[in-house]
């Protein structure tokens, strides 16, 4: 039997394409809390799963000691980033405290670790931003992640820190992304507000989930051997090569789809602390969180443009007849170089979408 590998958060947006990404090498075990275990055993198939509270020390020891994973992927999380702010405690308890305990768990045990972090310890104010830069977090759900990086690599030092941006793609189990609820308001041809001056490096689910795998090291995805499992890497971003506005965004996909561009209506980050949004923000917002991934790159991570990747994502059947020319232009927005509660404004740019 392969080795084993646990992925937490699995029925999240990005644990369900960890495992998708990792069936092919691994004997993959998931963990979820939210998901009923119908709806578990549907979405799994013959992928090991269980129920359980990360936040509940003694079910997580339980868990690693039944378990026996040969490696660790920590992608659970409670990513809502006004929830995290109205309810600072629920966001400690599982953003902070139950990923160090994870990680002290498998330190004890000498397992490779992988704990997936934000792009959101950052505040948007020096973008971009590399592994070097130090953490400047403003919101709650940006300051756990930050504590939890600095608590991890503390109770474990060969512990793998991969900082990821704003995932696109689509959530499991009938649950709505962002993208999907973005695409789907356009193809009602409603209007969309969006950030034009809230910048990330966005990627697909999919190619974060096999570069996820790839830089931990090849006993992750190539040849499975516990041995070269490369646990010197330390913190690393896996941005895309794309630095892009939510609205360029919303702008690119329009243009994929064929769809009238007009449906995508700029709005600025300081409307909302100015309180100029219709449903105003408890957790502050950061404008260009842009992450510089060379390091990345140099190691092997190679994301295809964001263009490619959208266009893998939106089914042909979806996309319009063809427009006029000054409508369906292919060229990128302006300005483009190269689970949870979102709002479309500011879709919370959570990395992971996952449930705890």
């Amino acid at each position: 039997m392969p080795p084993k590998l646990l992925i937490t958060g699995a029925t999240g947006l990005l644990g369900s394409h960890i495992i998708r990404a990792a069936q092919k090498n691994w004997h993959v075990v998931g963990t979820y809390h939210r998901t009923t275990r119908r709806q578990a055993q549907y979405f799994f198939g013959q992928v090991d799963h269980g129920r359980i509270d990360l936040g509940d020390y003694s079910e997580t020891r339980a868990m690693i000691a039944d378990v026996e994973p040969a490696a660790v992927i920590h992608s659970a999380a409670i990513t809502d980033l006004d929830y995290c702010e109205k309810y600072p405690d629920d966001s400690q308890r599982i953003n902070l405290h139950a990923a160090i305990d994870l990680a002290a768990l498998c330190s004890d045990l000498d397992v490779p670790f992988l704990f997936t972090s934000a792009d959101l310890v950052f505040d948007g104010a020096a973008a971009p931003y590399t592994e070097d830069d130090p953490p400047t977090p403003i919101n709650v759900f940006g300051e756990h992640r930050a504590l939890a990086e600095e608590g991890i690599l503390a109770a474990y030092a060969d512990a793998v820190i991969a900082r990821l941006p704003l995932l696109i793609g689509y959530a499991s189990l009938g649950r709505e992304s962002f993208y999907h609820r973005l695409v789907s308001a356009f193809r009602s041809g409603q209007e969309v507000t969006l950030f034009g001056d809230a910048v990330r490096t966005p990627v697909s689910t999919g190619v974060a989930a096999h570069g996820l795998l790839q830089i931990a090291g090849s006993g992750f995805e190539d040849d499975v051997n516990i041995a070269e499992i490369d646990r010197t890497v330390g913190r690393l971003h896996l941005g895309g090569r794309d630095q892009i506005s939510f609205y360029e965004l919303g702008l690119l996909t329009l243009r994929i789809l064929g769809l009238n561009e007009q449906l995508a209506v700029p709005i600025s980050v300081l409307d909302s602390y100015a309180g100029l949004l219709q449903t105003p923000f408890l957790a502050a917002r950061s404008a260009n969180v842009s992450l510089e991934s060379s390091r990345a790159y140099d190691l092997g991570y190679d994301p295809p443009t964001l263009r490619s990747q959208l266009e893998e994502l939106l089914p042909a059947a979806w996309r319009a007849p063809a427009l006029d020319s000054d409508q369906s232009d292919t060229s990128q927005p302006p300005g483009e170089s190269g689970d949870t509660t979102e709002d479309w404004a500011n879709p919370n740019g959570n990395p992971s979408d996952s449930t705890h």
